[in-house]
C-alpha cells in the first residue's frame, strides 16, 4: 500500500483554492462571503488563507465543540503556526489558590498572543469576549523580560518573582511555580504552556529553556521571553478587542449562529464593532457569495458495501479519492478492508461502474484525517474519513500542554524520609536518607534503613535492586522487621508454601486442557472485518493485541482458556462481542454468564445493539424473564434456533442444554460460588473459554502468571474518547441546578456520590428540593441485594435521572448515558477512587463532566488539594491513571488467589509477594507437572546479574549539594541502576546537566561505573575491581552450570584475546586478571565481553528454572 502523509492532501487542496485566495475580493473591507463549505473544507480554506495572507487569524465559532473541531483541523494543516484554543472550563484549582481569574489568566493569554507569537491563529466562541481585561498599558505593568546575557543574580531573580506573586516549591509542576538549584532557576509563568528553565554563569543569563514538568526535560531553546506576573489584575475594564492589531482576519463559522450566541454571552458588546476588521464570513444563511459547492461526506451506515458503492460511482464520475485514517495502524485496516472488498467483485456489474482494480487505482490512501470528509462536486475531489464511514469520533491529538498537573507522576512516586522500603534479605524498613560511606577504594553513598529495635542497615548502591518500594493500599502501616530474627524468611516460606496450595489447581487445569482437543474456528469472514471496523473507538495496541490473541486461541484445535484483564469501559466487552460472533459464524453457539441480573440486562443491550446489522439471535435469562419466556429460550437453546444466551448463574443449571456450545465468556468469575464454579470447571474442560475482570491486574504480575493461564491486559484506554471536563467546585445551588438541568436536556443521566452513607438520605431530599420534578434514586451498599439491582435496572433503562449513590455501587456496570458525575466531598476519597469513579462516566461519544464538589479550599489539608489539582488537570487517562491504578492492582491478587493473599501483599508488600509468586509457580511446573513443556527463556536473559558489584577507585555518588532531595536523589540512583544499555545511562546524564548543571567530579565518577556496570550485568560477571592498570573480575561459583556451559568458553575467548590476560582458580570460583595498556579501560573490556556473549548466544533459549537468580543470591 503506497500512502501519503496528510499534508500531501492539504497541498492538493490549497492548489486548488489559490485562485479564491488571491482575488482582490480578500482585499476589500467587505466580508468576503464563502458558501457550500462543507465538512472541513472551511478549514482547509483557512489554513491557505494563512499560508498565503500575511495577518493573524481569529475564528469566532458558534460553540465550544466547534471550536474543538477547528483547532483539531487548523493544528494539522497549519503545522508552523501558533494555534491557541480557548478553554471553555471555568476557575481553575490553581488559579484560585493564587487569587487569580482563571478565564482573565486565559483571556490575557489570548490578548497576548499577538504580541508574543508571529502571526498566530486563535479560535474560540463568542464568550472569549465577555470575559473584562485590564487596558494594554496596564498588561505592560506586569511584563517582565528576561534575555541571555541580561545580569541578575539568580538570588536576586528568585526574591523578585516571589515578590510577584510566585511561590517556591522543590520541583516545578504548575503555573506559578518557581524553584532554585545553585545557578538555575526554574519558574512557570502564567500563559506558559511549559515552565521555563533560566540558567545563570555568576551573575548572567547564560540560557532559558522550556521543559516538560513531567520528566524535567527542555524542550526548546529562546534568547529572550516575556511572560506575567502572577499577581491578580486590579483594573479589568477592556475586552479582547482592545488588543486586535488592525490586519487580524476574522473567520465566522457560522455567522447567524455565532451573533445569537454573542447576543447571549455578550449582551453589553456592541457586534458591529467587529465589523472595523476584515472578515471571512463561512456558510451564511441567505448569502450566496463565492461558492465552493461541496457537501458532507456521505453516510454509509457503517457498511462497507455501501460504501464501496459510493467510491465506485465516484470513481465513474471522474472524482480524486482521498481515504483518509488517523494513523498508519488504522489506515492499513481500512485499505484491507476496502481493497479486500473492491477486490471480491464490489457492484462491478452494474453498468457503467468502473472494476474493482480500477477503482482501486483511483484511491490515495492519506495517514492523517480532517475532522469530517466532504465531496467537492466543482474540482471532482472527494475526501472521505475512516472513523466518520464507521460512525467513530476523530481521533484528537493532544495538543500542547496548556496547563501541567498540579502533582506529576514523578512526584506521586518519589521517595520521601519516612516511607517504606522492602529489603528482600532483610525485610521492611524506613527509608531515613542517605549516609557517604568508604566502602574500597572509593566512597559511595548507602542508603540508610532503620529497623525495629534502633537497628541501622546501610545498602550501598551495587545492591540497590534488592530494595522495593512498600506499596499496599493507602492508610496501611505495615510491621517494621527485625534485623538477624528468621521471621522475614519464614513470612516469605510460609506465603510461597500457601501460593502452592491455591495455584496447584490452576496449574492442574491448566495441564488438563492443553491435552484436549477441541473445535479449531476458521479464519475471520468479511462480515467479521466490516463488524469490528464498526467499534465506535479506535482499537488500542492492548485491545487490538487481546483481540489477535483470542483469535489464534479460538483457530487452534486446543480449547482456549483465557483470561481479559481491564478497567471497565476499556474495550473487554468489544473483545468478547468480537469473539462470540466469530464463534455464530462457525455455526457454534456462546453462552456469557455473568454475576449480576442487571449486569446480564447490561450485556443483553450491548451484545444486541452491535450485532444488530446481521443474523444473529441474542437472548438473556434471568429471573427478569418470565417463566414463559425462559422456557422459549430454553428451547431455543435446545434447538440451535438462539446463537447467543447471556444470564447468571441460571445458566448452570441441569435443564439448559446446548445444541451446539462452541464458546463461554464468564464476567468476574471471583465472584461466583463454589458450586457454580465447580459446574464451570464440567463445562470449560473442551469448550472454549474466555474469562473477563475489571480488577487490573499489573504487567509484572501478569508475567508471573504466564506459567498457569492464558492473560491478555487491556490496560489503555479508547484514544479517541472525548477527555472528562474535570471542575474543582464547592456546593453552589445554582451551578448543581444548571449543570443537571444541561444533562437532561441531552437526554442524559447523572450520578451524584457521597462517601457517608448515613447522610445520603439528606443528600437526596437536598437535591430533590433544588430539582423539583427530577427523578432521584439512591443505591448504597447496606441496601438489599433485590432492592439495590431494581434501582441500578431503574438508572439502566432511564427510569431516573439521577442516581445518589456511594463508591461501591456496581463498579463493573456501564452506564454510556451518564455523562455527568459530582463527587461530593472529594477530599475525603483517594487519588485511586477518584479516578475510578470519574471513569464511570465518558464512555459514550458525548462530552462528559465531572463535578469534584468541595469546602472552602482553606480548609483543605496542602496533600488534599494537590491531589484535587492533579484530578483536574489529568483530563484524559494517561500516566496518571496508571499511577491511580496501582491501589487497584493490589486487589487483583486477592480476587485471582483469594482475600488471604492480601494479608501477605500487607506483609511483605507488592513487588517481592509478585517474585514468591513467580517462583512458586516455577517450581510447581517442574516438580508436579512434568507433562507441560518447560518455559524457556534467552540464555543471555537468563545469565544476566542485576547484582554485579563494583569496587572502584575515587567517589562515586552524587553530592546532596548537586541534588539536594533525598527523594529525587533515590529516584535517579534507581534509573541509573536500572539502566541495560549505554545509551540510557547517557540519556539520564543528559538530563541530569540539564536539570542540575555540569556533573561534579563524584557524579562523573558514579556514571563512569554505571556505564561499566550496563555491560557486566549481561556476562555473568558477580564481583569487579576496578584500578587504573588492571580489571578482576569474579566468576560465578562452579556449581553454577548454566554460566559454565553457555559463557564460561566465550570468557576463555576473551582471556586468550586480551595481551596479558589471565585467569586464577580459586577454591571455588575462578577469577579472570585483565591489564590495562595505553586507551584501554575498563569499560571497552565490558563491552567487548558483551559483544562476544550477544555473538555467540544470541538466539539460544534454555529452560526458566530460577533464571539466573543463583548468582545474585550467592554474590550475597
Amino acid at each position: 500500500m503506497e500512502s501519503h502523509p496528510f499534508g500531501y492532501l492539504a497541498e492538493r487542496i490549497e492548489q486548488r483554492l489559490e485562485q479564491l485566495i488571491r482575488s482582490s475580493a480578500l482585499r476589500q473591507g467587505e466580508p468576503v462571503i464563502v458558501s457550500g463549505a462543507a465538512g472541513s473544507l472551511g478549514a482547509f480554506l483557512v489554513a491557505a488563507t494563512w499560508k498565503y495572507s500575511p495577518r493573524p487569524l481569529f475564528v469566532l465559532s458558534a460553540s465550544v465543540e466547534e471550536a474543538e473541531e477547528w483547532y483539531y483541523d487548523l493544528r494539522q494543516l497549519c503545522p508552523e503556526a501558533s494555534v491557541l484554543n480557548w478553554d471553555s472550563h471555568p476557575q481553575r484549582l490553581w488559579a484560585r489558590l493564587r487569587h487569580l481569574d482563571a478565564a482573565h489568566v486565559q483571556g490575557i493569554e489570548f490578548a497576548t498572543a499577538f504580541h508574543r507569537f508571529q502571526r498566530p491563529i486563535l479560535i474560540g466562541p463568542p464568550e472569549v469576549f465577555a470575559v473584562p481585561l485590564p487596558k494594554p498599558e496596564e498588561v505592560e505593568r506586569y511584563r517582565w523580560r528576561v534575555a541571555v546575557g541580561m545580569e541578575i543574580s539568580p538570588e536576586e531573580f528568585l526574591q523578585a518573582l516571589l515578590r510577584q506573586g510566585f511561590q517556591r516549591v522543590t520541583s516545578v509542576s504548575t503555573i506559578g511555580d518557581v524553584a532554585r538549584r545553585g545557578g538555575i532557576v526554574d519558574v512557570f509563568p502564567v500563559g506558559w504552556e511549559e515552565p521555563l528553565r533560566i540558567e545563570f554563569w555568576g551573575n548572567t543569563v547564560e540560557s532559558i529553556r522550556c521543559f516538560d514538568p513531567e520528566t524535567q526535560r527542555s524542550t526548546a531553546r529562546f534568547e529572550q521571553v516575556e511572560f506575567l506576573s502572577c499577581l491578580a489584575w486590579e483594573q479589568t475594564t477592556v475586552t479582547l478587542m482592545e488588543f486586535f492589531p488592525s490586519g487580524v482576519l476574522l473567520v465566522l463559522t457560522h455567522p447567524e449562529q455565532v451573533r445569537r450566541r454573542w447576543l447571549q454571552v455578550c449582551p453589553g458588546l456592541d457586534w458591529e464593532r467587529l465589523q472595523q476588521w476584515q472578515q471571512i464570513w463561512l456558510n451564511p444563511l441567505g448569502y450566496r457569495g463565492f461558492s465552493l459547492e461541496s457537501q458532507p461526506q456521505p453516510a454509509v451506515g457503517r457498511s462497507v458495501k455501501r460504501f464501496v458503492e459510493e467510491i465506485q460511482r465516484q470513481a465513474a464520475l471522474g472524482y480524486e479519492l482521498y481515504l483518509c485514517a488517523s494513523d498508519a495502524t488504522q489506515l492499513r485496516r481500512f485499505h484491507q478492508l476496502i481493497t479486500t472488498a473492491l477486490s471480491e467483485g464490489g457492484t462491478a456489474g452494474e453498468e457503467g461502474l468502473p472494476d474493482g482494480a480500477t477503482c482501486i487505482r483511483r484511491c490515495h490512501w492519506i495517514e492523517g484525517a480532517p475532522t469530517r470528509g466532504f465531496l467537492w462536486q466543482t474540482e471532482r475531489i472527494a475526501v472521505w474519513t475512516e472513523h466518520e464511514v464507521f460512525g467513530r469520533l476523530p481521533r484528537r491529538q493532544p495538543g500542547r500542554r496548556r496547563l501541567s498537573a498540579g502533582l506529576t507522576l514523578r512526584e506521586l512516586q518519589q521517595l520521601k524520609r519516612g516511607d517504606y522500603l522492602v529489603h528482600v534479605d532483610h525485610g521492611i524498613g524506613i527509608f531515613d536518607g542517605f549516609q557517604v560511606l568508604n566502602l574500597g577504594a572509593s566512597r559511595q553513598e548507602c542508603i540508610r534503613l532503620l529497623y525495629a529495635d534502633g537497628d541501622v542497615l546501610y545498602v550501598p548502591l551495587d545492591y540497590l535492586h534488592k530494595l522495593q518500594r512498600y506499596e499496599v493500599h493507602e492508610g496501611v502501616h505495615p510491621k517494621i522487621s527485625r534485623l538477624g530474627s528468621r521471621e522475614w524468611q519464614n513470612l516469605q516460606q510460609r506465603a510461597k508454601r500457601r501460593l502452592k496450595e491455591i495455584a496447584r489447581e490452576l496449574v492442574r487445569l491448566y495441564a488438563r486442557r492443553k491435552l484436549q482437543r477441541g473445535f479449531a474456528f476458521p479464519p475471520d469472514t468479511l462480515w467479521q472485518k466490516e463488524m469490528e471496523a464498526a467499534f465506535p473507538y479506535e482499537d488500542t495496541p492492548d485491545q487490538a493485541r487481546a483481540t489477535a490473541e483470542v483469535k489464534a486461541d479460538m483457530e487452534s484445535p486446543t480449547p482456549m482458556d483465557r483470561l481479559i484483564c481491564g478497567d471497565v469501559g476499556f474495550g473487554k466487552t468489544e473483545i468478547a462481542i468480537r469473539a462470540a460472533f466469530k464463534a455464530v459464524q462457525a455455526g457454534k453457539q456462546v453462552a456469557v454468564l455473568v454475576p449480576t441480573t442487571i449486569l446480564a440486562e447490561q450485556h443483553y443491550l450491548t451484545f444486541s445493539e452491535r450485532l444488530r446489522p446481521y443474523p444473529v439471535v441474542v437472548a438473556a435469562l434471568s429471573r427478569f424473564r418470565s417463566s414463559r419466556q425462559q422456557r422459549e429460550i430454553l428451547h431455543g437453546l435446545e434447538r440451535g434456533r438462539i446463537d447467543i444466551v447471556i444470564g447468571t448463574h441460571r445458566l448452570l443449571s441441569p435443564d439448559v442444554r446446548f445444541h451446539d456450545l462452541g464458546l463461554l465468556i464468564i464476567d468476574e468469575e471471583h465472584r461466583f460460588g463454589v458450586m457454580a464454579k465447580e459446574r464451570l470447571r464440567q463445562l470449560q474442560l473442551n469448550v472454549d473459554t474466555l474469562l473477563l475482570t475489571a480488577t487490573p491486574i499489573p504487567r509484572t504480575l501478569h508475567m508471573a502468571l504466564t506459567g498457569i493461564r492464558d492473560m491478555s491486559l487491556v490496560e489503555t484506554p479508547p484514544q479517541n474518547r472525548l477527555p472528562v471536563r474535570t471542575y474543582v467546585v464547592q456546593w453552589d445551588d445554582e451551578l448543581i441546578r444548571c449543570a443537571v438541568e444541561a444533562e437532561l436536556e441531552r437526554r442524559g443521566q447523572v450520578f451524584f456520590v457521597t462517601n457517608h452513607i448515613e447522610s445520603i438520605e439528606a443528600l437526596r431530599e437536598r437535591l430533590q428540593r433544588l430539582l423539583p420534578g427530577v427523578r432521584i434514586g439512591v443505591a448504597h451498599g447496606r441496601m438489599q441485594s433485590r432492592q439495590l439491582e431494581c434501582v441500578m435496572r431503574d438508572f439502566l433503562h432511564q427510569q431516573l435521572d439521577v442516581l445518589v449513590c456511594t463508591k461501591i455501587v456496581e463498579a463493573g456496570l456501564d452506564f454510556p448515558r451518564a455523562n455527568t458525575i459530582f463527587i461530593h466531598h472529594a477530599e475525603d476519597f483517594g487519588m485511586a477512587e477518584l479516578y475510578q469513579l470519574r471513569g464511570r462516566v465518558g464512555r459514550s461519544n458525548v462530552q462528559a463532566y465531572c463535578y469534584l464538589v468541595i469546602p472552602p479550599v482553606e480548609q483543605l489539608s496542602t496533600t488534599a488539594l494537590r491531589r484535587l489539582q492533579a484530578l483536574e488537570e489529568f483530563t484524559d487517562l494517561g500516566s496518571g491513571f496508571r499511577l491511580a491504578l496501582r491501589d487497584l492492582e493490589l486487589r487483583g491478587a486477592g480476587n485471582l488467589f483469594g482475600p488471604e493473599q492480601s494479608g501477605f501483599i500487607a506483609q511483605m508488600g507488592f513487588e517481592l509477594y509478585q517474585q514468591v509468586l513467580e517462583r512458586a509457580i516455577e517450581e510447581l511446573r517442574s516438580e508436579e507437572f512434568p507433562e507441560l513443556p518447560p518455559r524457556r527463556v534467552p540464555v543471555l536473559q537468563a545469565l544476566k546479574n542485576p547484582g554485579v558489584v563494583l569496587d572502584v577507585p575515587g567517589d562515586a555518588f552524587l553530592p546532596d549539594t548537586y541534588v539536594p532531595d533525598d527523594g529525587e536523589r533515590f529516584h535517579i540512583y534507581k534509573r541509573l541502576y536500572r539502566a541495560e544499555t549505554e545509551a540510557e545511562v547517557d540519556d539520564i546524564v543528559a538530563e541530569l546537566q540539564d536539570r542540575f548543571g555540569p556533573l561534579p567530579p563524584p557524579a562523573q565518577g558514579l556514571c563512569a561505573a554505571v556505564r561499566l556496570r550496563v555491560y557486566l550485568i549481561h556476562t555473568g560477571c558477580t564481583r569487579a575491581i576496578i584500578r587504573p592498570q588492571a580489571v578482576q573480575l569474579e566468576l560465578p561459583a562452579r556449581r553454577h552450570e548454566l554460566f559454565y556451559r553457555y559463557a564460561f568458553p566465550v570468557w576463555v575467548e576473551v582471556v586468550n584475546q586480551w595481551k596479558g590476560a589471565y585467569f586464577v582458580q580459586e577454591r571455588y570460583r575462578s577469577v579472570a586478571y585483565f591489564p590495562l595498556e595505553g586507551s584501554q579501560d575498563a569499560v571497552t573490556l565490558a563491552r567487548l565481553l558483551w559483544e562476544e556473549m550477544v555473538c555467540a548466544l544470541n538466539g539460544i533459549e534454555v529452560e526458566a528454572v530460577l533464571q539466573g537468580s543463583e548468582m545474585s543470591q550467592e554474590v550475597l
